[in-house]
């Protein structure tokens, strides 16, 4: 019975094999860590085998800290533990920066865990063009079971009050968040199953007169007196989404 096209054309079945004309699959069968959400065109993309990288890190509060582990990783060898301190600000983030783009719909996807003691997990998209800042931001608060987004004029609204994530030591929940820098709007966020399109404010934006510069934060809060450690992997930053 034919099983499909040729690797050499995209005619012709085949008897013995299956055809596989997706290469973003063929990339997923190599190991790629874009495997969960496929769409825009990749800018950066890791699962920490090289490290931090890219990465700045920081962190606040006693027994607070940013270090490459192994043992709790979505996929490969290592993921990136945030672990927030037990007083002061209580957190702990990746920060990472790039060129200034050509201005298009941007997205920042990860892997992450949530411990029985996370406050927050915050994913963050700055730019700046030379005349404002402007910021998407949607955190999940753990304790209050709330996704909120960060609108014009800087203010957090709850847009889901009933998201209740599963505890684990793990990266075993994924979030992406996208944003348009034509539009200065949001776009849609994605945890796990579910796709919120529904933003129907700008961003936040600010004056700011810096020169054209752009950067992704992955933060992770924990609650006061207490040092949860939150494990983050398969990092993907994209543009051109549609």
């Amino acid at each position: 019975m034919p099983h499909g096209t040729p690797d050499w054309g995209t005619v012709g079945p085949k008897e013995t094999t299956f055809g596989l004309d997706d290469l973003g699959e063929q990339a997923v069968r190599l190991r790629s860590p874009h495997l969960w959400d496929r769409r825009g065109d990749v800018l950066y993309c890791t699962d920490f085998r090289e490290g931090l990288g890219m990465f700045h890190t920081d962190f606040r509060g006693t027994g607070a800290g940013v270090q490459l582990v192994t043992g709790s990783s979505r996929q490969g060898a290592y993921s990136a533990m945030l672990q927030a301190g037990s007083d002061d600000d209580h957190f702990a983030y990746l920060h990472l920066a790039f060129p200034f783009q050509v201005q298009s719909a941007v997205g920042l996807e990860f892997s992450f865990s949530v411990a029985p003691w996370t406050s927050h997990i915050r994913v963050e998209i700055v730019w700046y063009d030379g005349t404002n800042e402007r910021t998407a931001l949607v955190e999940y608060d753990h304790v209050n079971t709330q996704l909120s987004y960060y609108r014009e004029p800087a203010t957090l609204t709850v847009f889901d009050d009933d998201v209740d994530l599963n505890e684990c030591t793990r990266p075993e929940h994924t979030m992406k968040l996208v944003a348009s820098m034509v539009t200065n709007q949001y776009v849609r966020f994605m945890l796990d199953d579910q796709t919120y399109a529904v933003f129907a404010y700008p961003v936040d934006e600010v004056p700011d007169d810096r020169a054209p510069y752009w950067y992704f934060v992955i933060w992770h809060f924990g609650v006061l007196l207490h040092t949860p450690m939150c494990f983050v992997d398969n990092v993907i930053v994209t543009q051109n989404e549609p």
